[in-house]
């Protein structure tokens, strides 16, 4: 291997020896033998007979799935100039921790640090080029290619980082030994010379590629992760630096500013991910739209608030208005945060708010309760102590148990209205600090919580530094067209001046196109997604052949049938997917719109290489996108409505085995964090038809929602459960399970005003208990339906139901039966009055156990 440094041809080991390929670093001397060295060839050391590393060529330690691709894309490949990013990685004071011990000491504890470092690149599809006695060189961006190789090699840094770090733990227990790791990394030029069958790859870096990365790697401390310039400037978006300053560098003329990385940004959006894979289809037809945006920033900076609203129907555009708004270069200075509501998100309570919230304290799912607590504390006090009094509400919301008397305390409605005040009142703390932009998109399936604290946001805009950026369907209504600080920006098909530009940059100049283009406006009536769809559809389909911009057909126009839907159109290259790929494409549409690897693996029966060559093909036929690649790989749906016609393919047996096995993998993910998924088990186990389960997690997240006061959401699900008592077998249990429910959505329907529901469910009950014999409850629901009746001047009917409970009461000995408090005294089950995350605990164990547990 040759690289190119400075404009010579140096060997590679002028910066880092061929021997160290796969070398054997002796414990004693420190040199670096041959790995397949039984002696050390300078002092003679003899190495034990399972201390040759296990990382030979690369052919040894390249995964299977990596190395079937790589050398697939060989010959296209050889002979390419490709931008790539290169890490390198080592154990810092490697000598001095290895000094003294026993060889087979020493491989046990460099060995898996190695490992853990090979493991981490090729998570993220990079190719580890050399394995060096305490180190790693790779590559990211070839020999396969990826256009986030910057972001994808950083991520890996990032997880080589933790894996040793927690590695670490263990020889610090084990050995009584330190180990660290520095990271570099630099982004620039390759030639690719040759690459062979055994994956040694031959190529010369361009300029000063290799040397900076290297450099950057000497720069580290231990622990920490250094990148450059070039580097920084492809991944901005996606990562948190800080500076480092300039630092000279040999061979270069002006210093190098150098940055340290330091933890991965919120999750990619569609856009964000298409924008680094492949680049986004050109942009046309809505400047006016454009600088509408662009004046109410100018405004909302000023000190004049503002919000606008983006309309129209699905595909049309929306959110690639906000993307370009949101990428243009006036957003310096600016803190932007944004989220979406998702279409089964409707009775999660404050679920778009939640995002903005993680975003803003820098929250990620590694995050425990102590972790989130202290970034909350810290980032609140920081701006402003007089912020204090918001912690209680802020730490609820994002369901860390709060030890305050006074909070918990607090009514439901109180604490409602101070969780909105909490939010907004941050908000608006941190917008006079600079502007903030806060974007909230597809709200036609946004919750009520989220909802009213987005019309308490814009009844104070006013002199705040504040412009919230929303967009929706035509459909979804809002109190705010009075309002002075509201603008709403309506989006329509493109015109046909502007559907020429698109289908120009996405087919091409070729004058034999022009029929077809004009078939394409016709059937797509200018709506940007179908046309794009359509175009892919011809691609997969080899009708069209080329590359993008340079297209030319291989058939006349007049044979080719371009389905009339978008709806058909997607489930029409759905069907020509191969089997494989189709199953894994409908199983990800069972888990939802947003896909972790990690779940997904568990509920498809197929081997990793094959879930991962599946996935490969899915993003490139433009199904899925990567939305998350640190700390777990998640991919996303393309637009909803690829998720809904591939999930609509998917026949009714199918849909009840995935989600029983989505609801079970999720069960055993997050065992001990299931009060942070009872809205997703819960729906999963009701479209697995898991009813027992159902009904546990459908009560947890009505008990939830109530306590957040979210009383609209908390009713949907106690409605919910009580149909999924319907569908129990006919038992006692499931009788008692009927009436605790309607005992409990009182939580919900009192706030909400429906008393006559109320009557109605303590009626019912009331029938139930008595049918079964049940004293103690039938106590709780006379005592309740006392109360009520006096509510509504049926004094004597009341009169005689408080009565029987007061009996009841005298004969189980159980003052709590009284009508003056109608609950359940020893419950295992918390009462909505209980402060939030009171129901933690409840919900942290195994579902069957809760089960049992709340029908005692």
């Amino acid at each position: 291997m040759c690289l190119s440094l400075g404009g010579t041809l140096q060997k590679a080991n002028d910066l880092i020896p061929e021997s160290l390929m796969a070398a054997m670093l002796c414990p004693r001397c420190g040199r670096e033998n041959r790995s397949e060295a039984l002696f050390c060839d300078q002092c003679g050391t003899r190495f034990a007979a399972d201390a040759v590393s296990r990382l030979g060529s690369p052919q040894s330690y390249t995964p299977k799935h990596l190395a079937e691709r790589i050398l697939t894309s060989r010959s296209a490949l050889e002979g390419e100039r490709k931008q790539v990013t290169i890490l390198f990685a080592d154990l810092k004071g490697s000598m001095e921790l290895l000094e003294d011990r026993d060889p087979e000491e020493a491989r046990m504890i460099l060995d898996p640090v190695l490992e853990h470092m090979v493991e981490a690149v090729h998570r993220f599809e990079g190719f580890v080029n050399q394995v060096m006695g305490d180190g790693i060189m790779a590559l990211f961006g070839a020999p396969l290619a990826h256009e986030d190789h910057a972001i994808r090699a950083c991520y890996a840094a990032l997880r080589m980082q933790d894996s040793v770090k927690r590695y670490a733990g263990d020889v610090r227990r084990a050995h009584a030994a330190v180990v660290k790791i520095r990271v570099g990394l630099n982004t620039g030029d390759v030639v690719v010379r040759a690459l062979g069958s055994d994956l040694n790859l031959d190529y010369t870096a361009v300029g000063q590629t290799t040397h900076l990365a290297a450099r950057m790697e000497q720069l580290a401390e231990p622990g920490t992760i250094v990148i450059g310039p070039a580097t920084l400037s492809l991944v901005a978006d996606y990562i948190a630096v800080k500076p480092l300053g300039p630092v000279r560098v040999k061979g270069l003329a002006e210093p190098v500013d150098v940055y340290e990385l330091t933890g991965p940004e919120p999750s990619r959006t569609r856009l964000q991910a298409a924008a680094a894979r492949r680049g986004l289809t050109r942009f046309v037809g809505r400047d006016a739209e454009l600088e509408q945006l662009r004046r109410a920033q100018t405004e909302a900076a000023d000190g004049h608030g503002r919000v606008v609203a983006i309309v129209g129907e699905a595909g049309v555009g929306k959110s690639r208005l906000v993307y370009e708004f949101n990428h243009s270069q006036r957003r310096q200075n600016w803190l932007v945060l944004d989220s979406a509501a998702v279409s089964y998100g409707k009775a999660t309570s404050y679920l778009p708010v939640l995002e903005l919230l993680r975003r803003y304290f820098k929250i990620d799912a590694r995050d425990d309760v102590r972790a989130i607590r202290e970034k909350v504390t810290g980032k609140v006090l920081t701006l402003a102590r007089t912020l204090e009094p918001t912690l209680p509400a802020l730490l609820a919301l994002l369901d860390v148990p709060v030890d305050e008397p006074t909070w918990s305390a607090l009514d439901p409605v109180e604490r409602r209205r101070l969780t909105l005040d909490a939010v907004k009142t941050l908000w608006f703390e941190e917008a006079r600090e600079r502007p903030l932009l806060l974007i909230v998109e597809d709200l036609h399936w946004v919750d009520g919580e989220t909802q009213a604290l987005l019309d308490d946001l814009v009844d104070g805009l006013g002199s705040t530094r504040l412009l919230l950026l929303v967009n929706y369907r035509p459909d979804y209504r809002h109190a705010w067209d009075s309002k002075r600080d509201y603008a709403e920006i309506r989006i329509d098909p493109l015109v046909s001046t502007n559907v020429d530009e698109l289908l120009q940059a996405l087919l091409g100049a070729d004058p034999a196109l022009d029929e077809l283009k004009r078939l394409l406006i016709q059937r797509t009536e200018g709506n940007p997604f179908f046309l794009e769809e359509s175009v892919r559809m011809l691609v997969d389909t080899k009708r069209l052949v080329g590359e993008p911009g340079g297209y030319r057909l291989a058939e006349p126009v007049a044979t080719l049938q371009i389905p009339a839907s978008v709806h058909a159109l997607l489930a029409a290259r759905i069907d020509r997917l191969s089997a494989a790929d189709k199953r894994l494409l409908q199983a990800a549409a069972a888990v939802g719109t947003h896909v972790p690897v990690v779940l997904l693996r568990q509920i498809v029966e197929t081997s990793e290489p094959d879930l991962w060559q599946s996935l490969t093909n899915l993003i490139a036929a433009e199904f899925l996108y990567e939305v998350s690649l640190f700390p777990d790989t998640e991919y996303a749906f393309k637009h909803v409505l690829t998720h809904d016609v591939t999930y609509g393919t998917l026949l009714q047996q199918r849909r009840r085995e995935l989600h029983a096995r989505i609801a079970e993998a999720i069960e055993g993910m997050y065992r001990d964090r299931l009060a942070e998924h009872l809205e997703r088990l819960a729906d999963h186990a009701v479209r697995g038809e898991l009813w027992d389960r159902a009904i546990t997690y459908l009560r947890g997240a009505g008990l939830k929602a109530a306590m957040r006061s979210a009383y609209a959401e908390a009713l949907t699900f106690f409605e919910e459960a009580l149909r999924a008592v319907a569908r129990l077998p006919d038992s006692r249990d499931a009788k008692v399970q009927a009436i605790d429910l309607r005992l409990e959505s009182r939580a919900a329907l009192a706030p909400l005003g429906h008393y006559g529901r109320i009557l109605e469910f303590m009626r019912e009950a009331e029938a139930i208990a008595t049918e079964i014999g049940d004293r103690r409850r039938l106590g709780l629901v006379l005592a309740d339906l006392g109360a009520r009746l006096r509510n509504v001047g049926d004094h004597a009917h009341a009169a005689e139901a408080s009565r029987q409970a007061l009996d009841i009461a005298s004969e189980l000995g159980d003052a709590g039966a009284s009508p003056g408090e109608p609950r359940c005294r020893g419950s295992s089950r918390p009462g909505p009055t209980r402060g939030p995350g009171s129901y933690l605990p409840i919900w942290a164990g195994s579902p069957r156990r809760l089960s049992t547990q709340q029908r005692r």
